[in-house]
Parts: C-alpha cells; sequence; structure tokens
C-alpha cells in the first residue's frame, strides 16, 4: 500500500489506542514527504519532542527533515491554541501538517471545518478517538493493535477514502528496527521466540534471554545495580534526577512518580531491546501484565522483590551478581565483581 497516495493532498484523520501504532504509521508518512521535498511541520500536544526525536533515530531518520513543535495543552485556551497552531502552519510554510493531539484545537464544527480549508497540501490529525475532525475528514484511518505471546499484530483499517481507490480496508503494521513497514497480506505470527544476549553484566552468567522475559534485579545499592544492567540499545525510567548519572549506556529518561507507576503504557512507545525500570517498588504488579514481548523488561529493586511473575531474579551486591531464577540451568550460579 502506497500510503503517501492515501494521504495525499487531503485531509486525514488517524485515530487507535495508546500503543497501536498512530504516530509510527504517520511518521513513516510524513518522512516520506519529506524525501519528496514537502515541507512537512508536526505540531504536538501528546508525545514530547524527544520522544519524537528518539524513535525517529531509532529508525535512521533524520529528525531535522521534520519540524516539530511541542505545545502544551491548555484546554481553557483552544481557541487560542487554534489560531496559534494555524498561524504557524502559514509561518512555517508547511505542505504537510501534522498534528498529535488534534482535540486540542479541534473542538466544534466550526473549527473542524476551518482547519481542512487552510490550503495546505495535506493535513493529518492525530487523536485516540473521534472528534469533530472526522466528520469532515478525506481520509478517516483506525488503528488497533493485538498483543499475543509471540508479538504484536497493529492493524491499520481504512475506514474512509474519498476519491482514492483502496483495493482492500485492512493492512498490518510490522515495526522493524529500519522503520514502520506496511504488509498487504494477513499473517499469523510464527512460533519462533526470537533470544538477544542478556543486559550488562548479566551475559557472563546467561547466554542468551528470549524477548518479553521480564527480568528482577535487586541489591543494597541502586547505583551497582542499575550499572550492572546498564545496556546500549536501553531505555532506562527514573524518577529521581540523581538517577539519571546511572547510566552511560542506556538512555534514561526522568519521568515524574505518576508517571513512574504507569509506565508500561507508554515505554513501548520507545523502540528499545531493554526497558529498565528503577524503583520498581513503586510500580504495581498488575500493570506487568501489559508488557509486550518486544522488548526484554528489566525491574530493579533496592529491598526483596515479590518474584511472581518473573522470568530471572538476580542478586547484586559489592561482591558478586548471583542467579536467584532461571527457566534454564546456568553453568555458574555467581560471578564475582572484585
Amino acid at each position: 500500500m502506497d500510503l503517501r497516495r492515501v494521504f495525499a493532498e487531503r485531509v486525514s484523520f488517524v485515530y487507535g489506542a495508546s500503543g497501536s501504532g498512530k504516530t509510527v504509521l504517520v511518521s513513516k508518512v510524513a518522512f516520506d514527504f519529506a524525501k519528496e521535498g514537502r515541507r512537512v511541520v508536526w505540531v504536538t500536544f501528546n508525545e514530547g519532542k524527544d520522544t519524537l526525536y528518539e524513535t525517529w533515530k531509532s529508525f535512521g531518520w533524520r529528525a531535522e527533515d521534520v519540524v516539530v513543535f511541542d505545545y502544551p495543552f491548555v484546554p481553557q485556551y483552544r481557541e487560542t491554541l487554534f489560531n496559534q497552531v494555524v498561524d504557524l502552519a502559514y509561518k512555517e510554510r508547511a505542505d504537510v501538517f501534522v498534528v498529535d493531539g488534534i482535540e486540542a484545537i479541534v473542538f466544534d464544527r466550526a473549527s473542524a471545518d476551518a482547519l481542512t480549508k487552510i490550503g495546505l497540501y495535506s493535513v493529518i490529525g492525530i487523536e485516540a478517538k473521534y472528534n469533530p475532525l472526522a466528520d469532515i475528514a478525506d481520509v478517516i484511518v483506525k488503528m488497533e493493535a493485538r498483543y499475543t505471546d509471540h508479538g504484536t499484530i497493529r492493524r491499520i483499517k481504512i475506514e474512509k477514502a474519498r476519491g482514492i481507490e483502496v483495493l482492500k480496508p485492512i493492512y498490518y503494521l510490522a515495526i522493524l528496527p529500519t522503520g514502520p513497514v506496511v504488509l498487504t497480506n494477513e499473517f499469523t505470527p510464527t512460533a519462533e521466540v526470537r533470544t538477544v544476549p542478556p543486559p550488562g553484566l548479566l551475559g557472563h552468567l546467561v547466554r542468551e534471554i528470549p524477548l518479553g522475559a521480564q527480568i528482577a534485579v535487586y541489591g543494597p545499592h541502586q547505583r551497582l545495580t542499575a550499572a550492572v544492567v546498564d545496556s546500549l540499545n536501553a531505555v532506562a525510567y527514573v524518577h529521581k534526577p540523581h538517577q539519571l548519572g546511572y547510566f552511560k549506556k542506556a538512555r534514561p529518561r526522568l519521568v515524574s512518580l505518576a508517571e513512574h507507576r504507569r509506565l508500561e503504557h507508554y515505554a513501548q512507545k520507545v523502540v528499545s531491546t531493554y526497558v529498565i525500570t528503577l524503583d520498581a517498588e513503586e510500580v504495581p504488579r498488575w500493570f506487568r501484565k501489559f508488557r509486550e514481548p518486544r522488548h526484554v523488561w528489566i525491574d530493579v529493586y533496592t529491598s526483596v522483590p515479590d518474584l511472581t511473575g518473573y522470568d530471572y531474579v538476580f542478586y547484586v551486591d559489592v561482591e558478586k551478581i548471583r542467579v536467584e531464577r532461571s527457566p534454564d540451568p546456568v553453568t555458574q550460579q555467581e560471578i564475582r565483581l572484585q
């Protein structure tokens, strides 16, 4: 499916639940337009600029090819926001204008109609649910995600496509390390389980770990424990500023305590092999059911954790790393750090 053909010269609306692939799909469209020489301007009320840049760079895309403006959403100033956003589109001479969180500026039929008439090559709105823009959009795309034991199946459903011949309404989206790929045929995930090297120094004890594995690492010295699992291609979530310095290889992200407790809902938006959570005591145990199998999940504790649901458990102190749980036999139970 040629995404540019679907979104070109039209007002489009993409919606779906968190994690369904909306931002990744529209990002692919945006960079395809940018390669054609179109000036793409992206206004976001949802994803932060840094998060977008990290996702794009992980695919090898040049983040500077798309101009990004990060706006706070203040509900009582919707009309002012609408005027600012439209003025920005003109000022930046946008050809393609993406608004992630379009409900922040489209609040009635009049504002929706005004947005569709600003005369740009393409306007793309992104939102988690329907809003007034959907009534008059030329294209409406619904994104869905279904989680299985083998991976995440993301479905693209074209619900409306004015003036376009769509051979089939449903496609599937595969998110690969090189970027998203739209699949034209339905598929069934195979039973093959992908494995990756264990994070950091754990590789001295365990040879490989399947994607989707959940690891608990605990010990009295949090800085040391974090250093033991510090890895490239990892994102580490912390909620205390001094913890940012614990990581030299992973990308640390500072979040509020409230965000920290529900990070599984948005951690999946960042492309990485490993997801590290410091102060895992703060994250409710039942949130682990939301974790999808394209990451290895690493929870760092300073006290003995509730081991329910963990595939691997390691203990760390200044002298050693010890295996306390592993689904497979290990050649040695511990390694010395000194």
